[in-house]
């Protein structure tokens, strides 16, 4: 049953990075008349409740602190993701930082996904 977890909390993390990859052009696609920040928006509220199921993943299937750490961190830089844009009127300096935190989530993410096979690789 961990093993299957496992890869369910794999397979989450890289849709996980898609969804941010995505994100990167329904943020950008409103600029040049494409689209409205909708779909943005929309994607985004997605993304921040398929991030709860990551910590939930790790303590079930007991994947280890690293991943259960890496899973939590994932939470927190999302709900910081979801606060900045409300920034934008009295601090937006710091509401800018929602590019640069896109970045740790994908790092993030993409560290979840990669920690899996060095874990699969150390245990073969």
């Amino acid at each position: 049953m961990q093993r299957i977890i496992s890869r369910i909390h794999q397979g989450l993390a890289w849709v996980f990075l898609v969804g941010l990859l995505l994100q990167l052009y329904l943020a950008g696609a409103p600029m040049f008349g494409v689209t409205s920040f909708e779909p943005h928006r929309m994607l985004g509220a997605t993304l921040a409740a398929l991030a709860i199921l990551f910590p939930v993943l790790a303590l079930i299937g007991r994947l280890g602190r690293q991943l259960i750490g890496l899973s939590v961190l994932l939470v927190v830089l999302i709900v910081v993701q979801v606060m900045l844009p409300s920034l934008r009127g009295s601090a937006s300096a710091i509401a800018a930082l929602h590019s640069v935190n896109a970045l740790a989530l994908m790092g993030t993410s993409a560290r979840i996904g990669r920690q899996h096979r060095v874990e699969t690789l150390q245990v073969n």
